[in-house]
């Protein structure tokens, strides 16, 4: 295993000093970069300066050409900016891309790090299979650091195992993670949870980061959660928002994903800002596939820029920046001496996708082509393979019920109670017509049934199935039982992903076989399909914006205000079953 954190410091003592030879100009480097502008993201300067290569790392950075000798590559870039790999700080790899997919596509536009998320590998496989995963991934030409998540996200009895504070002592003292968090569960904290309190406590003893999750949050709260040691926030959506989390010493990272594109308008916000931006990083926070189809922290740095933002300072938000938050500036994230030569050749300031990509002293990619390969992950042998349920759904498994709670989808994520079925009071549910909808989730086993309706969803929806949901269950949203029941089934037959059914004939297949959750095709692939789902959505009177992130999230309990859990219908703030599971008897099919 190669660990990112150790690459410099593991140096034979022999390559040691050929490093050193180079930066005398006694020994002859690798590679030569000659005649581009260096932008210095130390000083904020734009320099002119030859780079030179030895193994993975740089040796010089200045104007002699004491080190290239007759075998060393000497590249001409006159005229081109040099700037350093970006990070991306806050990734969640697992957004129907897997991380091997996304980690192939980010390289190719310039990104050489990634702080992955762990919750979409981690909670699916036993714990020494996926400590395993991430040494196999610490070998990719990408980066691949983690966070460990400190609670699950989804509210349920079955997933507390995973966050046992000997477990997450294992994880954290892991080399590849970085950092604890995101911290969605923060309301268990701050009410006193101890586990909690422990698992993060434990994570700054040894040095490591802590992320927030405070979408909304006050002043006092961002100020009782710093207090507590969050050191970084990534959920401001407004300008004032990001300079409050600033003002109280949070590293705040500013976000353009497909769910909260807020980039642009914060930019503009901060026009006026003078002060330190030394503390200040961006994300592209999990951006599902469709959003993509013009890059990755390349697209975010054109966005940025084009709202206004220095590029300079654009640049230094995804390179140095992320580097020090995480403590590894020594090795990553500017062009200098004894850093990984991790490097991008830009053909202009403004033009953040690079025309080449040269990573840990190798080129990697060039005109958007990779041009390095490595193993992929066998997700089978590691134990993610297809969904193999031996169970089928049936119309009678719905109820149809008219005194069901009623969700209204405000937006692609949030949800309002707009009625609540026990209320002797509560005005009737209204029946299943043009925007009403009947919303179901079915344990992964289905053994149990959660029901709701739903409203805001489309205005008409023969039915739409998808195993790509928070709490690892099949969701079905649909107006028709039996096209409901065809949905569920068939995401069971292809062994997990997503399925319209209208007309009782298929409309739209995703398959996701790598445990139901994630694709094995290529991103340009997804990006199509991706965008093919949202067209069909529309035409059915979808007015939001992030339909895959719906899906994700109707079983999410760690945002408002009623969501579809393992137990019930769940009332997020009060914590309150609205409406039971119901168990299901029904013979299995062998």
């Amino acid at each position: 295993m190669m660990e990112c954190q150790r690459r410099l410091r593991a140096l034979e003592i022999d390559t040691y000093f050929q490093l050193l030879g180079v930066a005398k100009g006694k020994v002859k480097a690798d590679l030569y970069l000659h005649g581009a502008t260096v932008i210095n993201v130390y000083t904020g300067e734009l320099q002119a300066a030859n780079v030179a290569v030895k193994g993975r790392h740089i040796a010089y950075v200045g104007p002699s050409d004491a080190m290239v000798g007759p075998d060393t590559e000497v590249v001409d870039l006159t005229g081109r900016y040099l700037c350093p790999g970006y990070i991306e700080p806050h990734c969640h790899p697992f957004q129907v891309y897997n991380p091997e997919s996304l980690a192939r596509y980010v390289l190719r536009h310039g990104t050489t790090t990634l702080v992955n998320d762990n919750m979409g590998l981690y909670m699916l496989i036993d714990e020494a299979k996926f400590l395993r995963l991430m040494d196999e991934m610490g070998n990719w030409p990408v980066k691949m650091l983690w966070s460990a998540r400190l609670d699950p996200q989804t509210h349920a009895e079955e997933f507390a195992p995973f966050f046992a504070p000997d477990r997450i002592r294992r994880l954290l003292d892991h080399p590849l993670v970085v950092q604890a968090g995101e911290l969605t569960g923060w309301p268990q904290l701050l009410g006193g949870d101890r586990q909690m309190a422990e698992n993060l406590l434990y994570a700054l003893r040894i040095g490591k980061r802590v992320e927030g999750h405070l979408p909304g949050a006050s002043l006092e709260t961002l100020s009782m959660l710093a207090a507590g040691g969050i050191t970084a926030e990534h959920e401001a959506i407004t300008a004032e928002e990001a300079l409050r989390r600033l003002r109280i010493g949070l590293w705040t990272t500013l976000r353009y994903s497909s769910l909260r594109p807020d980039l642009p308008q914060i930019v503009k916000g901060l026009a006026d800002y003078r002060g330190n931006t030394s503390r200040l990083m961006m994300t592209t926070d999990g951006s599902t596939p469709a959003f993509l189809q013009d890059g990755y922290t390349d697209a975010m740095l054109r966005v940025a820029i084009e709202a206004g933002m220095d590029p300079v300072t654009a640049y230094q938000l995804v390179t140095i920046n992320p580097a020090t938050y995480y403590g590894l500036d020594g090795e990553i994230g500017g062009i200098a001496p004894g850093r990984l030569a991790d490097v991008l050749v830009l053909e202009d300031l403004d033009r953040p996708t690079p025309a080449a990509v040269l990573a840990e002293g190798r080129w990697a990619a060039r005109g958007g082509q990779l041009l390095v390969s490595w193993a992929g992950i066998g997700w089978e042998a590691a134990g993610l393979g297809k969904l193999q349920e031996n169970w089928r759904a049936s119309e009678s498994d719905f109820s149809m019920e008219a005194k069901l709670p009623v969700l209204r989808l405000e937006n692609p994520v949030i949800t309002r109670l707009q009625t609540d079925a026990r209320t002797e009071h509560s005005p009737a549910a209204p029946t299943l017509s043009d925007g009403v909808l009947h919303a179901a989730l079915f344990a992964r086993d289905g053994s149990a049934i959660v029901e709701a309706k739903i409203v805001g969803m489309a205005d008409r929806l023969d039915a739409l199935a998808s195993s790509y949901t928070a709490a690892k269950g099949i969701l079905v949203i649909g107006q028709h039982p039996a096209a409901m029941a065809r949905a569920v089934n068939q995401v069971l037959e292809i062994g997990g992903g997503i399925v319209m059914v209208e007309d009782q004939e298929i409309l739209f297949e995703l398959e996701m076989p790598i445990l139901g959750g994630m694709s094995t095709q290529d991103m340009e692939h997804l990006i199509e399909r991706a965008q093919t789902f949202e067209k069909l959505l529309r035409e059915r009177g979808h007015a939001h914006y992030d339909p895959i992130y719906t899906l994700l999230f109707l079983s999410s309990t760690h945002l408002p205000e009623v969501r579809l859990t393992p137990e019930g219908v769940l009332h997020v703030k009060s914590r309150e079953i609205l409406r039971n599971r119901k168990l299901l008897n029904r013979n299995r099919k062998d």
